[in-house]
């Protein structure tokens, strides 16, 4: 059994150092592509340009695999021309269960073309919100707040939402006493808030106060919305918050909240 294993390998030394460069090379090429794509999306300043550099990419990495499979066969003296005769039939039979993988190509591909979505816009798809952090022609990988990472099949990408595409619209509520003057605390908030947009350039628009949105049970409630660019309406949420804490306390304007009246009953001046 050895022998015959010696014997094979000696007779087919020269088929397998070529496979093994073959192997080798297309590995190499891969790398260097990798490399020159890495480095050219650090550089590029457009998303657009980014996307379509991760899409070729893979594009270039498939196209590389095929020709290195092709050139293996041809190593091993098959003729490519009946193997592909061949592979026609075969293809009607491994098509079936290819139909998932060719979906996915062909919608990474009208993905791409059709500029749904490009490498760090925020994306909702399938019920899962996050990041776009890779793009290829089979699958898309988003990642959330979390740091949890998705990866999704292009062809199963029927709707989604793309945040990044237009601008947000930070909304604050505040509620304050029925005691205090409406009209002066609106005015009071119209010229203070303003200038916060010095130190967030994430405001394109505004605050605006938009005025008494509701009447609570404990006091009235003031709306203040903010323009803001994509997806960065939280953090300007939370600095208005702050911000119109600080504005109430300065000028002694109080924030209700809820209180509990406890009422002591004299239970002996009930019994005379």
């Amino acid at each position: 059994m050895w022998e015959k294993f010696k014997t094979y390998v000696q007779e087919n030394t020269a088929s397998f150092i070529g496979i093994i460069l073959t192997i080798a090379i297309t590995i190499l090429i891969i790398l260097i592509i990798n490399f020159v794509m890495k480095n050219y999306a650090k550089r590029a300043k457009n998303k657009r340009a980014i996307t379509l550099a991760k899409l070729v990419q893979s594009i270039i990495r498939y196209i590389l695999i095929i020709i290195a499979i092709i050139i293996i066969i041809n190593i091993f003296g098959f003729d490519i021309t009946a193997v592909l005769a061949g592979a026609g039939i075969a293809g009607l039979i491994i098509g079936l269960g290819a139909q998932s993988l060719i979906s996915d190509f062909l919608a990474g591909l009208g993905i791409a073309f059709e500029n749904y979505y490009e490498i760090d816009d925020v994306v909702e798809i399938m019920g899962f919100k996050g990041t776009v952090i890779e793009m290829g022609l089979r699958s898309t990988k988003i990642m959330n707040w979390k740091g949890e990472v998705k990866i999704i099949a292009n062809g199963e990408i029927k709707e989604l939402i793309n945040y990044s595409r237009t601008y947000s619209i930070a909304v604050v509520k505040i509620v304050l006493s029925y005691d205090e003057n409406i009209d002066k605390v609106i005015t009071l908030l119209e010229e203070k808030l303003p200038t916060m947009n010095e130190s967030f350039p994430q405001i394109i628009e505004g605050p605006n106060v938009i005025g008494v949105s509701d009447l609570k049970d404990k006091g009235i409630e003031i709306q203040i919305n903010a323009k803001t660019k994509a997806e960065t309406h939280y953090a300007v949420e939370r600095a208005l918050r702050k911000r119109i804490v600080q504005i109430l306390h300065e000028n002694n304007i109080k924030i209700p909240y809820p209180q509990i009246v406890l009422q002591e009953v004299d239970r002996h001046a009930d019994s005379k």
